[in-house]
């Protein structure tokens, strides 16, 4: 996926990395999903987390395994994002995090992997 976000930030840590960044409300992704409410498809934010969490742990190839993905609330156009990845071992734990009502909220998450299934 070569359409990732414009970031406003990042922050890189040992093992970790957290990335800024504000939904674009003409970001094409949107389009048609869905038609007078549209919300950022979930296959894009898992999509865009992969992107980051083979850059995370320096590897050529995406992840191969999604663990315990859910998502918890819609990401609606012009929101402000924190896609918050941890690594350890052969996964990365991914967190999309967004501005609710002045506090920051959970709006989804999961494990992506390279190595064999736990």
């Amino acid at each position: 996926m070569n359409d990732l976000p414009e970031t406003t930030a990042r922050r890189l840590g040992p093992g970790s990395l957290e990335l800024d960044f504000t939904l674009a409300p003409d970001c094409p992704w949107l389009e048609g999903h869905f038609p007078g409410r549209p919300i950022l498809p979930g296959v894009v934010q898992v999509g865009w987390a992969a992107a980051y969490a083979s850059q995370l742990a320096a590897r050529d190839e995406p992840p191969m395994q999604l663990q315990r993905i859910k998502f918890k609330r819609p990401i609606l156009p012009s929101a402000r994002l924190t896609l918050a990845l941890t690594a350890r071992d052969d996964r990365v734990h991914f967190e999309y995090r967004m501005w609710h009502e002045g506090v920051q909220v959970s709006a989804s998450s999961g494990i992506l992997g390279w190595g064999v299934a736990q």
